[in-house]
């Protein structure tokens, strides 16, 4: 459905001023490590019939679930499926879903996959073929509520999240794989929120990892965002194999 969004472009194309390598590795550790690796605890009760997967979100700022809030996978012969319908969101703000994928969790450093998995190791890649790519955009109406529906296929190219950090930051070696492995791969979904709509930029909010992003906050930020302020919000997980 996105395969027509270009790659995240380099640094001297972004929206924004850059963020400096030490913030952005900030922004990589936290999200990955210590968001999406408690999602993985959290939600490893990801239940459903074979194939298909329902779990709550979880919000970064404490891990604790969202009221009413549930994503949805569904996986295919070469397809993921996602229906994912969150709340406790700011009216009028852009937001964002983002599959992080991580086709062979087998070859993940630790028990559950994480931000060095997402990157290559001292001695080049992992074998563990990630991705983290756009999956769709949304202006969040009056009672807070956001719904995300997508298909995302074997091959597809979109926006990545992997390319924007290797471009900022220094030393910092990856490729985004895309999807691969779609019945295998551990699958973490994560909403972003891209702040108030600003006039001339909405579509790269809703399109973009950086679109609108003039200052990239931790995730899990607990103040209504200002204009050109950005940060991750909620995730789910779903653990390969279930």
């Amino acid at each position: 459905m996105y395969a027509h969004l270009a790659r995240t472009p380099r640094r001297t194309e972004l929206q924004g001023p850059a963020p400096t390598p030490s913030h952005v590795r900030s922004i990589v550790v936290t999200l990955l490590v210590l968001g999406l690796a408690l999602g993985l605890t959290a939600t490893a009760g990801a239940s459903g019939p074979p194939g298909q997967q329902s779990t709550d979100l979880y919000t970064f700022a404490d891990s604790e679930p969202v009221v009413d809030a549930t994503a949805r996978l569904v996986r295919g012969a070469d397809s993921l499926h996602t229906r994912t319908d969150t709340r406790d969101l700011d009216h009028g703000h852009v937001v964002t879903l983002w599959w992080v994928i991580f086709n062979h969790p087998e070859k993940c450093a630790g028990d559950g996959c994480g931000e060095a998995d997402l990157f290559d190791g001292p001695d080049g890649p992992t074998g563990v073929g990630p991705s983290c790519v756009y999956a769709e955009g949304s202006i969040v109406g009056g009672n807070g509520q956001a719904r995300f529906i997508d298909r995302l296929a074997v091959g597809e190219t979109r926006d990545s999240c992997i390319d924007f950090f290797v471009d900022a930051v220094d030393g910092l070696e990856g490729e985004d794989h895309g999807l691969t492995n779609p019945s295998g791969a551990e699958v973490h979904l994560v909403v972003r929120s891209h702040g108030p709509r600003i006039p001339g930029q909405i579509d790269e909010q809703r399109g973009t990892f950086a679109g609108g992003c003039e200052d990239f906050l931790d995730p899990g930020a607990t103040h209504v965002l200002d204009p050109g302020e950005c940060s991750d919000l909620q995730f789910a997980v779903f653990p390969a194999g279930e």
